[in-house]
């Protein structure tokens, strides 16, 4: 327990470090669940009520931290390139924007 614990804090730690230096179009959250019904994915981003994007983050005790870490990054540059004029479903998967945003994220957490 202690270690989901503190990988826990650590994601929430990097997490407003990336809201505080890449700011998205939309307000975000993070939530954190244990083993997601999404098979072969270890976060996603989902919309939620009121306008918001949800980035859900799989922290299964197999799964180290350097991969959670990875997963976040991934995700908060899915809602930072999301330019939709409104909040539609359809969510542009892995577009060149993304990849942009995806580089500028990791390499600055590098």
């Amino acid at each position: 327990m202690p270690r989901e614990r503190e990988k826990r804090k650590r994601l929430r730690q990097i997490y407003r470090w990336l809201k505080a230096s890449f700011p998205t179009p939309y307000p975000t959250r993070l939530r954190f669940v244990k083993g997601t019904k999404r098979l072969g994915h270890q976060g996603y981003v989902t919309l939620a009520k009121g306008r918001v994007l949800v980035i859900v983050i799989d922290v299964k005790p197999s799964y180290r931290l350097y991969q959670c870490i990875d997963t976040l990054i991934h995700e908060h540059s899915h809602c930072s390139s999301w330019n939709h004029t409104s909040l539609d479903p359809y969510v542009g998967s892995h577009s060149s924007n993304w990849g942009i945003e995806y580089a500028k994220q990791y390499s600055a957490y590098m």
